[in-house]
């Protein structure tokens, strides 16, 4: 799978938050990530070669900072500019069909205010429809949002964890899938224990072994679950 991240941030090169995510995903071969602010300072974009850019992926991603609720103006000038009709409607032979659109954003307030009753009043689903409403007109499927809040205050525990999230929302074939996401995780911790020593290489298939075994449990739970909410519904 070939993932594009398409970003947009008028401080770019003074931002904090996009140099971490930028640095998360620069030794992976099916990412690209393509800087708007990067390729043009005049708002203006060729528009054929961003849309043969565009068919190259199987995952778009859109890369922002919330901005009075919506993206900066140069990510919604791209779109008006290349999402034409002809390229984009799925009835009209669209060339968007069956691809994946996601959305990155970042947040300066706590995500836990971003809900009906919260000092936003809204969710972040919510303020992202118009991009779902974007996909379904694409025949794109929608992933759900990836939101990163207050990267300032974060830990180096939860930057590390945001490091592990990201790159699962970037590479992983079926994200909202759990028994995807453990899979993507084993993967990567095979990947790491190539390039360990023969000592540490030990250690860890040892941690590997033993998460296999947890999750081979929580995947009888879950199919146990499913059998009894099954027997009940009949």
């Amino acid at each position: 799978m070939k993932t594009l991240v398409i970003v947009s941030h008028p401080e770019y090169d003074n931002s904090m938050t996009e140099s971490f995510l930028n640095q998360c995903q620069n030794d992976i071969d099916s990412v690209d990530f393509l800087v708007l602010d990067h390729l043009t300072d005049n708002y203006q974009f060729n528009v054929e070669q961003e849309q043969q850019r565009l068919i190259k992926y199987d995952r778009i991603l859109f890369q922002f900072p919330m901005y009075w609720y919506s993206s900066p103006a140069l990510l919604k000038k791209y779109e008006d500019d290349v999402f034409t009709r002809r390229f984009t409607y799925a009835n009209e032979d669209g060339k968007l069909k069956g691809k994946e659109l996601g959305i990155i954003t970042t947040i300066g307030e706590p995500l836990r205010n971003y809900t009906v009753g919260g000092s936003e009043g809204f969710s972040i689903n919510e303020l992202l429809k118009p991009y779902q409403a974007l996909a379904f007109k694409a025949g794109m499927n929608f992933i759900k949002p990836f939101t990163v809040d207050q990267f300032a205050y974060m830990t180096n525990a939860q930057k590390s964890k945001l490091l592990v999230d990201y790159r699962n929302y970037l590479t992983n074939d079926d994200i909202n899938s759990f028994s995807s996401k453990q899979r993507w995780y084993f993967e990567q911790l095979e990947e790491l224990k190539e390039q360990l020593s023969p000592e540490k290489q030990t250690k860890l298939a040892v941690i590997i072994d033993y998460l296999k075994n947890n999750y081979d449990q929580l995947d009888e739970i879950k199919w146990e679950l499913d059998l009894i909410k099954k027997e009940e519904d009949e």
